[in-house]
Formats: C-alpha cells, sequence, structure tokens
C-alpha cells in the first residue's frame, strides 16, 4: 500500500513536469510512472500523446510497444478462458488477430487450424492462410508460398466472392515479383469490385510488367536464395528510419565493458565505439552474419533466427535480427539484462509511430 502511495505521488509529479516541459523525456517520464503502478491502458495514452509531437522517438515508442504486448497477453489468457467455456467465433477470431499483431505468427496459425476442425467455417480457413502468408513473409520460405495459397485457393472455392483471399495471393506474388499471377488476381477483383479506380490503376501497371517476366517458382526461388523482396525498401528509406536508434545505440555503447553497438538495416548501419575503417569493416562483418544466419535458417527450414551469439577471445558478440534490421552489441563479457532488452527493441524497430490499437 505504501508502495502504491509513493507511486501515485510520482504520477502527480510526472504529470506537472509534463505540464511546465512537454518534452520526449517528460512524456517517457509520466509513462513510466504509470506503468509502475500497472495502469497500462494511461502508458498507452501517454505514448500516444507524445509519439504524436515526437514521431518516432525511440524510449517512447519502446514503451507503447512494451505496454501493447502486455495488452494483448492479458486479452489472449481471457480468450483462452472463454474458449474453453464458452467458445464462439469472435473469440476465436480476436485471438487469431491478436497474435498475428504480436507476431507470433505459429501460434495465430494453430488456433486457426483448432478453430477450422471445430468448426470447419470459412472464417477459420481464411485465418489459416493469413498466417501462413505472414510466415511466409517473415521467413522467405518456398514451401510456406506454396502453403498458403493453397489455402487461399481453398478459401475462394468455399467463398468465391469473398476478395480477402485475392488478396491474400496477390500479396504474394507482387512482393516475389510474380506479375502475371498477380494480374490474374487483379482482374478478379475488378470482377468482385468493378469500377474501384486504385485497383484499375494497379492493373495498368502490373499489366505492362506481366510480359516476359519469371514464372512463379522462379520468382519464389529468387526470393528464398536473397531474402529480399521487391518492396524491402531502398537504403535511403534505411538511411532516414535508422536515424531514430542512433540515441539508443549511444546510450548503450558509452557503457563499460561495451566495444561496440551496431544497428543494420537495406544498405545503411550505424556504429557506435569503433571508428574509421574499423568501424565500416565491423559493421559489414556484421551484415554478412546477420544475412548468412537466416539464409542458413531458411535452408534447414527453422523460421526466423531470433538470436545469434558469438564467443570468443575477443569478448562476446549478441546479434538480434528483426523483420526490417537488425541490431548488434560486442561486449567484454556476457551482455547484461538491459543490454538483451535494448537490442530486442531495436530489433522490433521498423521506423513508423505505432497506431493505437482498438479495444476489444
Amino acid at each position: 500500500m505504501f508502495d502504491r502511495i509513493l507511486s501515485r505521488g510520482k504520477v502527480r509529479a510526472a504529470v506537472k513536469r509534463l505540464s511546465a516541459e512537454p518534452t520526449a523525456k517528460n512524456y517517457v517520464s509520466l509513462a513510466q510512472a504509470h506503468a509502475s503502478v500497472d495502469q497500462l491502458a494511461d502508458v498507452l495514452k501517454v505514448c500516444e500523446e507524445g509519439l504524436e509531437l515526437f514521431p518516432g522517438d525511440v524510449e517512447l515508442s519502446r514503451l507503447y510497444e512494451r505496454a501493447s504486448s502486455l495488452r494483448r497477453e492479458d486479452r489472449v489468457r481471457d480468450l483462452q478462458r472463454l474458449l474453453k467455456s464458452a467458445p464462439r467465433p469472435a473469440h476465436w477470431k480476436e485471438l487469431c488477430e491478436i497474435q498475428l499483431q504480436s507476431g507470433r505468427v505459429s501460434r495465430a496459425e494453430q488456433a486457426a487450424a483448432d478453430w477450422y476442425a471445430a468448426t470447419g467455417e470459412f472464417e477459420a480457413l481464411y485465418y489459416q492462410a493469413k498466417a501462413r502468408t505472414e510466415r511466409y513473409f517473415a521467413d522467405r520460405r518456398r514451401d510456406d508460398a506454396r502453403r498458403a495459397l493453397d489455402l487461399a485457393t481453398e478459401c475462394q472455392g468455399l467463398e468465391p466472392n469473398d476478395p480477402r483471399p485475392v488478396h491474400l495471393r496477390l500479396s504474394i506474388f507482387s512482393r516475389c515479383g510474380a506479375w502475371s499471377e498477380a494480374r490474374t488476381c487483379l482482374a478478379r477483383l475488378l470482377e468482385l469490385q468493378p469500377g474501384d479506380p486504385a485497383l484499375e490503376a494497379r492493373f495498368r501497371t502490373v499489366a505492362s510488367m506481366a510480359d516476359g517476366t519469371r514464372s512463379l517458382d522462379a520468382a519464389l526461388r529468387e526470393v528464398e536464395r536473397t531474402g529480399r523482396f521487391i518492396d524491402d525498401e531502398s537504403d535511403s528509406d534505411s538511411r532516414n528510419s535508422s536515424k531514430a536508434v542512433r540515441p539508443a545505440l549511444q546510450e548503450v555503447a558509452a557503457e563499460i565493458g561495451v566495444r561496440g553497438a551496431f544497428y543494420v538495416r537495406g544498405g545503411t548501419a550505424l556504429v557506435q565505439g569503433p571508428r574509421g575503417a574499423t568501424a565500416e569493416r565491423q559493421a559489414r562483418g556484421v551484415r554478412e552474419l546477420v544475412s548468412a544466419s537466416r539464409s542458413a535458417a531458411r535452408r534447414l527450414g527453422l523460421g526466423q533466427p531470433l538470436e545469434v551469439c558469438f564467443e570468443g577471445d575477443f569478448g562476446v558478440l549478441h546479434m538480434r535480427p528483426g523483420s526490417v534490421g537488425a541490431a548488434a552489441i560486442w561486449t567484454e563479457r556476457q551482455p547484461s539484462r538491459k543490454h538483451l532488452e535494448v537490442l530486442a527493441e531495436l530489433a522490433r524497430f521498423e521506423g513508423v509511430t505505432p497506431r493505437p490499437e482498438v479495444q476489444a
């Protein structure tokens, strides 16, 4: 009780500081004060307000993501209890959506499979296809793409007039560069949604690229080999988004026992610690190690690597690959828990302001 009283006092003090000086640091302080008394809804509100004023701030984005993750975990537990006592399609659907939002694609697919086994509903099969599509986008494996396309085709057989399975197929074809198949999907969508100007414009663009392009199998093989989609970001986008992570890297690199901190994204790398040619060489090495780890994981069918660690006389190099970037830290000894948390947050960073979640 005494701790709670102190925490509420910290909240009031943080509110006063923020009112007097609305800085990103004071928004972070207020969000942390709310977090200390388990007020997740208030944490999210403060972070949302702060990110509107300071978009891309790493600390605010980190707190927002952490609070959102905790709220999703609470809701998942509630839904699992509801599904045991009184299962309903709405509960199954929400569970699948939350797991997808959290990046837990395998759990989303398993929940959809259980849902389909229990009811045989179209919606359950669609979420299976959606989850497998997200798995393909994460791991770039041909087998996942083929399975996602088969599930989407099965969905089309059950509900021919529902455009969502067609959109799933289109997303795979477009991202891997199978333009002939993408043109077919767009033609079907125009049948379902005639007169849509955006679809018509996209159809014209894709139709101009469809003739003489590579086959679907060749496109899928190329993505699996390189680990890159057609729409992966350019180097200029990488440089712009990477600027936001520099303060976190500087903070980590300044600590005792840390020899270097790295963030790589596309063709851009940020390095704190080493300088000059040494920094360039080490950044290139980190990028190559991340790429090789992802490639090896794809070939072995292991999915997306979550952590890569090298130990030796040089110390410890710990890397965290993410969906768009990768973070690494080089330390004399095993990195601390704080270091690993920063790496995990940077690996998840996508360079965009998070959107508020829709309340259930």
